[in-house]
């Protein structure tokens, strides 16, 4: 029993180094290219859901964002939102929707594009019960911020492949 208690750590430390040594990253970090450390944010619509989530992923990834113009300026263009259906149940009511959020972005550097523009999009397809309509709009509230998510991930990932 002694002898089990005494490989434990050495084994731990074994799989550790492992995980490290494969690439292995927490889902939702970005390591950014040290140029893009500092950059401007700027949105067609400052105040949107979209520029929010893209302002917090960015600050977790270390970067800070000034108002003045810096060295590298993000540009996010209008969110765009379409819904549609993708089914109909007995009842001639709709049991099943596809969303679609999309944005287009940009990436420049005094003044001469670096990355884009590029439109991005994320879909999702969700079920619905046609007796009770408050849950389907909370529901797809949920849905679409689940997408603001996955879309400023996309544009983080997107930046990372910048070369400085």
């Amino acid at each position: 029993m002694r002898g089990i208690m005494s490989l434990r750590f050495p084994v731990l430390v074994l799989l550790l180094s492992l995980l490290s040594g494969c690439g292995f990253a927490l889902r939702g970090t970005a390591n950014l290219p040290e140029a893009l450390q500092t950059l401007q944010l700027a949105s067609v619509d400052a105040n949107s859901d979209l520029q929010r989530e893209l302002n917090r992923a960015l600050r977790n990834a270390g970067v800070e964002i000034v108002d003045t113009a810096s060295a590298y300026r993000l540009g996010l263009g209008r969110e765009t939102s379409t819904e549609r259906t993708l089914s109909v149940n007995s009842n001639a009511r709709a049991g099943e929707y596809e969303l679609d959020l999309g944005v287009q972005f940009q990436l420049s550097q005094g003044g001469s594009m670096v990355l884009g523009p590029e439109a991005l999009h994320v879909k999702r397809v969700y079920l619905t019960d046609p007796e009770n309509a408050v849950a389907k709009s909370e529901e797809a509230e949920l849905i679409r911020a689940e997408m603001r998510r996955e879309l400023a991930q996309q544009i983080l990932r997107r930046l990372q492949t910048v070369a400085p």
